[in-house]
C-alpha cells in the first residue's frame, strides 16, 4: 500500500516559469521508494511528458482527476532496473495488492517489442492479455466507417491497455499503436481476473481507474460537444508546452505531429485543424515550421484552451 508521501508540493500557486524546476527538484530529493505528492488543478499530462524527458525510468506516475478542477499526482521515485515483481508494483491497479499476488502475476509476464507505427492490437480484436507499457510511448485510435481516424489517447510507462477486453471478455474497445519504439509487458487476462477474486486491493485498484477513465471520457465528450475546434487544437498541444514563460520549443514529439495526426486528436479534419494552426501562429501562441508545430508560448496557448481570447475558427 502506498505510504503517506515525504513531500506535498501545491503546484497552483508555484509560478509557472520554475513550476518544473521546483518539482524537479523535490523530486532529486527523494530516496527509491519515497514519493512526492503534488496538486493540481489543470491536467497534469504536459509534466507528465516534461518528466519522461528528464527523468526517464526513475519515476512511477499515478494522476487523479478528483473533480472540481482538482488533481492530485503522486510521482515516487524508482529503480530503473528493477525486476519484474517491483516494476508490477509501480503500476497504479497493483500498488495495494498483495504480495503474494504481484509474486504470482509477476511469474506469468511475458515482454513483446514493437517498432514505431506496429499495431498492437487492432479495434475489435480479442487479445487475451492485459498489457502494461514498460518503454515507449502507445496512442488509441477509432477508425470512422469512412476511414477517419480518431486518437483518443496515449499511454505512457507503467499504463495498462486493454483493460475493458481483459475483464468483459470481448474484443478491444480501439486500436493500439506503437507511437515510438516500444516494450509491452503482458499478463494473460485470465490471470489477471483470477487474481482480481482473490484479492479485493487489486480489484479496487481496476475499479479507481475505470473510474479515472470514465471522467476522461466524460471530459472529452463535453469538449467535441461544447468547445469549438480552436479550444480544442490548443488543449490538445498544452500536453506538449513546457510549464515555462515565453516561447519555448515543444516537448518531444510535437514536432513530428502531422495536421492529420493533430485533426484526429482534436476531433475535426485536416483543413479545420491547419485553419486552427494558423491562428494560433498568427495569435503568437506557437511557432511553425513548414506546417508543423515547433515552439509553444504556454500562457498564449491557454488563453485560447480556455477560451479567454478565441472566438470559433
Amino acid at each position: 500500500m502506498n505510504r503517506p508521501a515525504a513531500i506535498v508540493l501545491d503546484a497552483r500557486s508555484l509560478p509557472p516559469a520554475t513550476k518544473t524546476e521546483q518539482i524537479l527538484e523535490a523530486f532529486d530529493k527523494l530516496q527509491v521508494g519515497t514519493a512526492v505528492e503534488i496538486n493540481e488543478e489543470t491536467d497534469p499530462r504536459a509534466l507528465r511528458n516534461e518528466m519522461t524527458q528528464l527523468r526517464a525510468g526513475r519515476f512511477s506516475w499515478d494522476a487523479r482527476n478528483l473533480g472540481g478542477s482538482r488533481w492530485t499526482i503522486r510521482l515516487e521515485r524508482i529503480d530503473e532496473h528493477a525486476d519484474g515483481e517491483t516494476f508490477l508494483q509501480h503500476v497504479p491497479q497493483f500498488t495495494a495488492a498483495k504480495a503474494s499476488t504481484i509474486k504470482e502475476l509477476a511469474g506469468q509476464m511475458s515482454e513483446r517489442s514493437y517498432k514505431s507505427g506496429d499495431t498492437i492490437f487492432d479495434e475489435g480484436e480479442m487479445w487475451p492479455y492485459l498489457g502494461i507499457v514498460k518503454l515507449g510511448k502507445v496512442i488509441y485510435t477509432l477508425l470512422s466507417p469512412d476511414g477517419k481516424t480518431h486518437t483518443i489517447g496515449e499511454r505512457l510507462t507503467h499504463d495498462t491497455l486493454n483493460e475493458s477486453g481483459s475483464f468483459d471478455g470481448g474484443g478491444a474497445t480501439t486500436r493500439a499503436e506503437a507511437l515510438t519504439d516500444t516494450t509491452i509487458i503482458t499478463l494473460p487476462s485470465e490471470a489477471v481476473i483470477h487474481a482480481a477474486r482473490n484479492d479485493a486491493e487489486l480489484a479496487l485498484g481496476f475499479l479507481i481507474a475505470s473510474s479515472q477513465a470514465r471522467r476522461r471520457s466524460i471530459d472529452t465528450i463535453a469538449d467535441l460537444a461544447f468547445a469549438h475546434v480552436l479550444q480544442r487544437v490548443a488543449k490538445f498541444l498544452l500536453g506538449y508546452a513546457r510549464t515555462s514563460v515565453g516561447m519555448t520549443r515543444g516537448l518531444p514529439g510535437v514536432e513530428n505531429l502531422s495536421q492529420a495526426q493533430i485533426a484526429a486528436a482534436a476531433g475535426t479534419v485536416r483543413d479545420m485543424a491547419a485553419r486552427a494552426l494558423l491562428r494560433l501562429k498568427n495569435a503568437s501562441a506557437l511557432e511553425l515550421d513548414r506546417g508543423r508545430v515547433k515552439a509553444i508560448d504556454r500562457s498564449r496557448l491557454e488563453a485560447f484552451a480556455h477560451n479567454v481570447q478565441a472566438p470559433p475558427v
